[in-house]
């Protein structure tokens, strides 16, 4: 849960990297840059909150099931020993 917190501050940052080497291999005035690469760094924040919250909504998916399954398994198996025993 630790990792997902940290998805926005990923996503901004990187999308706020690749803004910038784009916009100064494009040559880009630094004023019009610096307007284009707040523009994106807001929404890309905003974006990743969105998702954030999108998979901490999600429901974990539960292993009770799988764990009872092989205990029943393990059930079966003691009563045919016990069976053979008598």
């Amino acid at each position: 849960m630790k990792r997902i917190r940290l998805l926005p501050a990923f996503v901004t940052l990187l999308a706020g990297a690749i803004t910038s080497i784009t916009l100064y291999v494009l040559r880009v005035e630094a004023y019009i840059m610096l307007l284009i690469l707040l523009a994106v760094l807001l929404i890309f924040y905003v974006l990743g909150v969105i998702a954030m919250k999108i998979i901490m909504d999600c429901p974990p998916k539960e292993k009770k099931e799988e764990e009872d399954g092989e205990g029943e398994v393990i059930q079966k198996e003691e009563s045919k020993v016990k069976d053979n025993s008598k």
